[in-house]
Parts: structure tokens; C-alpha cells; sequence
């Protein structure tokens, strides 16, 4: 089949064109077309370069780019998925009206699709805001990695995370209370009620909540 006949070789040209900086400008609302085109396309293979040919072809045309990847999120395909929410990430703060989207890839039913969507929040900053309540119940979760990126996330985003994770502390699971509060003190939350709720947990049935509430006034007071 003639390459030009062959979706998956024009693909491959144009995210080689991308990368190396030979892609014309005056052809890269062509190029954005059939990559998204290449999105309805039946094998998965093709999708999958399609979502990484959209993200390289940067922040120029990421007016074009962002809703295509947006509708590549809810891809049947989780390799289709978790490209989408890495190429939104590496868009920045042009990636900001897929943050509703973004938001739904944390219940992904697909780990690695999730954790990409947590990196991804995780570089959008204080703007991810809106995602904090997922990113605190996703403390509990039943995988190590997943608690563990989750709190790295809510780090990044910042100082407005402090107040959900006061709520977090009155939290019934004794594992989200030890995060929450292992992450105000890394977060140096100094407010009255963070302090309150750290204060409280001084005293809570569980000896990891109460090791971890002891260590986050120690970070706090450094």
C-alpha cells in the first residue's frame, strides 16, 4: 500500500517532521486535521499514534489539539487513553478546558491511566484546584502507587489543598487521616483549623494517624 494511502506511515511522517522541526508551519492545521481524523480510525495502533502526533505538534495549534485529545480520553482503548492525558499534560496550561476530562480519567478503571492523569493535574498546579476532593479520596486507595502519586499531586498543586485535607482529617479510613496529615505538615499549613485538626489527631485511636500527626507539627514548627 502506497504510504500515502497508509494512515499509520503519514502519521509516523508527521510526528517525525514534529520532533525534528521540519513540519512547515503553513501544514500543521493539515497535520492537526488528520490526526484527528486518524481518531475515529479502527485500530487502535493508528489512534494511539494519532494522540501522540496531536501532542507534538505543540502549543501553536493547541486550540485545535485540546478538544481532540479531550475526546481521546474516553477512547475504548486504555493505551489511546493514557497517551491523551500525558499529551494534555505536556500542553501545560493550554490543557486547562479538559480539566472536567482530566478529572473523570481519575476513576479510570486502568491504573497507569490514572496515574497519568494525576502527573498531569499535578503540572497544571493551583489551576487543577477543582480536582483536589478526588485526589484526597484517592489517599485510601487500595494500590500503594496510586496513594503515593495521589499525594505527591496534592503537593504540587499547593496551598490550596490545605482546607480538603482538614476535612480529610475527620475522614472514618485511618490511612486517608495519616496522609492528610503527613501532607499538611509537608504543605506547612499553619492555619487554625489545620492545626486544630493535627492537634486532635494527637489523640486518635490509630497509632500510624497519631505518629503522623506528631510528625506533621514537627514539619510545621521547622
Amino acid at each position: 500500500m502506497p504510504a500515502a494511502l497508509n494512515p499509520y506511515a503519514l502519521i509516523r511522517r508527521i510526528i517525525v517532521a514534529a520532533l525534528t522541526g521540519t513540519l512547515p508551519d503553513e501544514y500543521r492545521d493539515d497535520s492537526v486535521s488528520i490526526l484527528t481524523q486518524a481518531l475515529a480510525a479502527p485500530d487502535d495502533d493508528v489512534r494511539a499514534m494519532a494522540v501522540i502526533g496531536l501532542g507534538e505538534l505543540g502549543t501553536s495549534v493547541a486550540s485545535a489539539v485540546v478538544p481532540a485529545l479531550t475526546g481521546a480520553i474516553h477512547d475504548g482503548c486504555d493505551q489511546v487513553r493514557r497517551r491523551a492525558v500525558r499529551s494534555l499534560g505536556d500542553l501545560g496550561d493550554a490543557a486547562l478546558p479538559a480539566l472536567p476530562h482530566l478529572i473523570s480519567a481519575l476513576r479510570d478503571p486502568v491504573t497507569c491511566v490514572r496515574l497519568e492523569a494525576m502527573a498531569t493535574l499535578g503540572r497544571l498546579g493551583p489551576d487543577a484546584e477543582p480536582a483536589i476532593p478526588y485526589l484526597v479520596a484517592l489517599l485510601s486507595d487500595e494500590e500503594t502507587r496510586v496513594r503515593t502519586v495521589a499525594a505527591s499531586t496534592l503537593k504540587k498543586i499547593g496551598a490550596e489543598c490545605i482546607p480538603y485535607l482538614v476535612e480529610g482529617m475527620a475522614d472514618p479510613d485511618a490511612i486517608l487521616r495519616e496522609r492528610a496529615a503527613l501532607l499538611l505538615g509537608h504543605l506547612r499549613a499553619t492555619s487554625d483549623d489545620a492545626v486544630e485538626a493535627l492537634l486532635e489527631a494527637l489523640s486518635d485511636y490509630d497509632e500510624d494517624v497519631r505518629a503522623a500527626a506528631r510528625r506533621a507539627l514537627e514539619l510545621i514548627e521547622e
